[in-house]
């Protein structure tokens, strides 16, 4: 295998494309902690993970075949539990995988601890929860269900038990994203989209997680990404919702041990299929069609706003050095 390296380093570019060697659409693209390992996946049921050099060169450094279909999506666990990346695809697995170091080449590199072979139908997103919650892994089916595993025991990776299961929509494309709330002194919480979005919070006296906050549906289609800002000090949660047309943000108050829906922003996109944070919270990223990506931010009376547009060069794509060459 030839090792793959581009170079973000020049003088005047301030983007170059990666060739990802992938045989069909990325699906997904995941950073680790630290922003500087990637990994990818794509409908060619691959994955690929890259490692970022001193010198701002990324070098491929892992390629497997991860699924025996297509790869819908995948998530770093926090390192301290050792490098573990976890994912997901139509062929109604997760699977969880270890990085060997003493690997000879980058096809033998990961290995496969655990396969989780729950869900009825498709699984098209997972999500490792924060590491103040232990190793915990919550996954999200076609089948409308939302399955949250958990290794008791660290040192022994093979074994994920099966803590609870959400029946989340019956109707619809089933559950098509999720993410944690990361506040440390709250119970476990997460976001779960379909057909709309449900917060769900675990209770130390059920032992269970229940709807806590069920947020109105999108005018049109179902909820297509979802993402729970870092709370750095608030004392309110965001949530963002992308939803093809349209864009939403949701503000939740905190009252005791409960939330709130305090007030619903709309912001009129060409198209939203993904959304992210930062990791202060404070500037949400969406990304849509024909490359756009839109930087949204705060103003003083908490109105958001588009504060910078960062439009890809698809002519680098179109002479065939994008994400379909080889």
């Amino acid at each position: 295998m030839q090792n793959q390296t581009m170079d973000f380093s020049g003088p005047t570019s301030t983007s170059k494309v990666l060739t990802s060697r992938h045989q069909d659409y990325i699906h997904h693209i995941a950073f680790d902690i630290y922003g500087r390992r990637m990994a990818t996946c794509s409908g060619d049921r691959f994955v690929r993970v890259w490692d970022l050099s001193e010198n701002n060169v990324w070098s491929l450094v892992g390629e497997w075949q991860a699924h025996k279909g297509s790869v819908a999506m995948l998530s770093w666990a926090h390192p301290e539990f050792g490098s573990l990346l976890a994912t997901c695809g139509s062929d109604h697995e997760a699977k969880i995988w270890e990085e060997r170091t003493n690997a000879t080449s980058a096809a033998s590199r990961w290995t496969v601890k655990s396969q989780l072979a729950d869900a009825r139908k498709a699984v098209s997103c997972l999500e490792f929860a924060p590491r103040h919650w232990g190793l915990k892994l919550a996954t999200g089916s076609a089948d409308g269900c939302v399955r949250i595993y958990e290794a008791v025991d660290v040192t022994n990776l093979s074994q994920w038990p099966l803590a609870t299961t959400l029946q989340c929509f019956a109707e619809g494309l089933g559950v098509t994203c999720m993410s944690w709330s990361s506040g440390r002194f709250e119970p476990p919480t997460l976001v779960v989209g379909g057909a709309n979005p449900i917060v769900y919070r675990y209770s130390e006296a059920t032992r269970q997680y229940s709807p806590l906050i069920v947020l109105p549906p999108p005018a049109v289609g179902e909820v297509l990404d979802v993402a729970w800002a870092p709370n750095v000090g608030r004392r309110f949660h965001y949530i963002a919702s992308a939803e093809g047309s349209q864009l939403r943000i949701f503000k939740l108050s905190r009252k005791d041990d409960k939330l709130e829906l305090e007030s619903t922003q709309t912001l009129q996109v060409t198209n939203a299929w993904r959304c992210q944070w930062n990791v202060t919270g404070t500037v949400l990223a969406s990304s849509g069609d024909a490359g756009l990506v839109q930087l949204w931010k705060s103003d003083f009376e908490g109105n958001f706003k588009c504060v910078s547009k960062i439009q890809g060069d698809l002519s680098q794509v179109a002479a065939g050095v994008g994400p379909m060459s080889t």
